[in-house]
């Protein structure tokens, strides 16, 4: 019955981000909403109508959408950077479209570093999320990326440690 009154949809490719995700609820709706491009970047509330300014809030050179605060921005986009070289992955990122491709492909499976790679992501796009709003809504009170990044570490090492077989292997990356 429930077949029936329920359409059918087609999955989605990076529903393997969001299932099974180790990070905090709020860090995997915010990418889930990243995925779906319906974060409220000012590209988009330029386009409902509800902005008139679309360049970034931090490095002025470009319109703001979460591809740009991710991948292209000079100041944010070291979050993610440094969260990758954290876990010791050699990964250039392109854009965000190509980086959801990747992530999906590098997080089949239950492994560690598949676990951690999910957490990782969430947490991160939480974080420059995070950072995004309290640099337009509260300059006074806005930290330096590695500040960001340190806490978000912290945190992803917390969410990991939950699980006991990570534990030795989140000991190791903390070296």
């Amino acid at each position: 019955m429930y077949d029936c009154i329920i359409p059918a949809v087609p999955s989605v490719s990076w529903s393997s981000l969001i299932q099974h995700n180790q990070a905090r609820p709020r860090s995997v709706v915010c990418l889930w909403l990243a995925c779906q491009d319906h974060l409220a970047t000012k590209v988009r509330l330029k386009r409902l109508g509800l902005m008139q300014s679309e360049q970034c809030s931090f490095c002025n050179e470009a319109p703001e959408d979460f591809n740009h605060l991710l991948i292209d921005c000079r100041i944010c986009s070291v979050i993610w950077k440094d969260i990758l070289q954290w876990l010791h992955i050699r990964h250039t990122p392109l854009n965000w479209m190509e980086e959801i491709k990747w992530l999906t492909s590098h997080t089949c499976g239950k492994g560690f570093k598949q676990n951690m790679l999910k957490l990782s992501i969430a947490e991160a796009v939480y974080a420059l999320w995070i950072y995004r709003n309290t640099n337009i809504f509260d300059r006074n009170n806005v930290d330096d990326t590695n500040s960001v990044v340190r806490k978000k570490i912290a945190m992803i090492v917390q969410r990991g440690w939950m699980k006991p077989k990570h534990r030795s292997k989140l000991a190791l990356l903390m070296l």
